[in-house]
């Protein structure tokens, strides 16, 4: 996999790019209302994208309500086990992924995500919330943060990609929850991003990705295939056994409650995607100030005076 490095002011660039990703998204969340569908909804997010200045897409703007956000029923593209099962190789992403005629409804769940390019400039975000009142999504949303603390800290200490995904699933699981991530093609927590190539040409579309998508990551991942330079990907999945190389991370760490029967209409999942910057010699997010971090820092100021109260006299009471 090639590695890539940026300067100061490169990495500027992407920062607004992922800025104006969420900004987005966020102004879409804004535009919501009960009955509009998830193909509704993403194509705001295009609209917005474009009127914006934004030049392509490293993918268009996907749109998931309800149990859809926990991806209750899919089933991972391009897995063997799909292919053995008869049922179809689809490319990258499956069509029960592609925003749907799903109607948006009082207390659902709701994820947006989208990847933009400015000037080929690739950012991916993704960005989920309720729609009313859903206290248990809530919860899963704050459960998001310590992924956030530990993905660093473990890239940081030079763990391979493949101990990192496993360990996030770990604690995903003790938590009780789903991977949802698990779904994704590939199965990954997260993948590289850059600056694409022929990105002011027309690229296209298939299932959501325009071509300049494939031709970024496809050179990389067919290198990974050839004796004696394999090692490396652009994808961080269970079997990336190698750490970060230096570059620009898309990382989306996906979790979610799958109910069956009465309740499976109760499903949901939760997600955050940014940017992880790796270089040669250390690891830090792009940006600190986006909306899962100031959620997270919003709630821990709001926590009342009698709740830290309550706090400490509980700790007085522990023996030493």
């Amino acid at each position: 996999m090639s590695r890539e490095t940026y300067p100061k002011e490169e990495l500027e660039s992407y920062r607004k790019v992922q800025a104006l990703a969420y900004e987005a998204v966020e102004s879409v969340r804004k535009e919501l209302y009960p009955g509009i569908t998830e193909k509704e909804a993403a194509r705001k997010i295009d609209d917005y994208i474009r009127n914006a200045g934004g030049t392509s897409f490293f993918h268009y703007g996907f749109a998931w309500f309800g149990d859809r956000t926990a991806f209750r029923g899919f089933k991972r593209p391009l897995s063997l086990n799909y292919l053995r099962k008869g049922e179809g190789l689809l490319p990258h992403f499956g069509g029960k992924f592609q925003p749907s005629n799903r109607k948006l409804e009082e207390g659902m769940a709701v994820i947006l995500d989208v990847a933009p390019t400015f000037a080929g400039r690739a950012a991916d975000v993704g960005y989920a919330f309720s729609f009313g009142k859903n206290p248990e999504y809530d919860k899963a949303l704050s459960n998001l943060e310590e992924y956030r603390e530990l993905i660093l800290r473990r890239v940081l200490e030079e763990r391979t990609l493949a101990e990192i995904y496993l360990e996030v699933d770990a604690r995903i699981r003790a938590s009780g929850y789903v991977n949802c991530h698990s779904v994704y093609p590939q199965g990954v927590l997260g993948h590289k991003v850059g600056r694409l190539p022929a990105y002011n040409l027309p690229g296209g579309r298939v299932n959501g990705f325009p071509f300049q998508t494939f031709a970024y990551l496809f050179p990389q991942m067919i290198k990974d295939l050839i004796p004696g330079v394999s090692g490396h990907s652009p994808l961080w999945g269970e079997g990336s056994n190698f750490r970060a190389e230096p570059g620009l991370w898309a990382v989306e760490p996906h979790i979610g409650k799958i109910y069956s029967g009465s309740k499976e209409s109760q499903s949901f999942g939760v997600k955050w995607e940014e940017i992880l910057v790796v270089t040669d010699s250390t690891a830090y997010w792009l940006d600190e100030d986006l909306p899962h971090v100031r959620l997270w820092k919003e709630k821990k100021k709001s926590k009342s005076p009698r709740q830290t109260v309550n706090s400490k006299k509980q700790k007085e009471k522990v023996p030493a």
